[in-house]
């Protein structure tokens, strides 16, 4: 799977990297909301995965402007905050394709919203 992650945290993406490149996926990091636009714009990306306070745009800019597109109109998506909670869960309401996370989330967690939004396939299927 393709995943693409904004977070200007360093700290963050450095501990999730490994993590997700450890179960076979692909992920493109970006720090700010035009280096994000750019990799989405760039790949076709299976999961996205944005903060909600980066740089340049916010994750909920972000997150409008990746629904534009018509390749991601459904695409499944997180937002994380440890900050901005109502605006994130708000959003949740209307999409049944996003989730939102409050940080701090263990990646226990985060993997458990990962299969609520992309079932895992059931064994023998392609």
């Amino acid at each position: 799977m393709k995943i693409v992650i904004a977070d200007d945290d360093q700290n963050l993406l450095m501990m999730l990297l490994p993590h997700f490149e450890f179960q076979g996926h692909t992920v493109l990091l970006a720090i700010d909301g035009t280096e994000f636009m750019q990799k989405i714009t760039d790949t076709k990306a299976d999961l996205v995965i944005s903060d909600i306070n980066l740089p340049v745009f916010d994750g909920i800019e972000l997150y409008r402007k990746t629904r534009a597109l018509p390749a991601y109109a459904d695409a499944p998506f997180i937002l994380w905050s440890g900050v901005e909670l109502l605006k994130g869960v708000a959003l949740v309401e209307q999409d049944p394709k996003l989730r939102f996370l409050k940080k701090p989330f263990g990646l226990a967690m985060l993997q458990s919203v990962m299969d609520d939004l992309i079932p895992p396939p059931v064994s023998g299927e392609n």
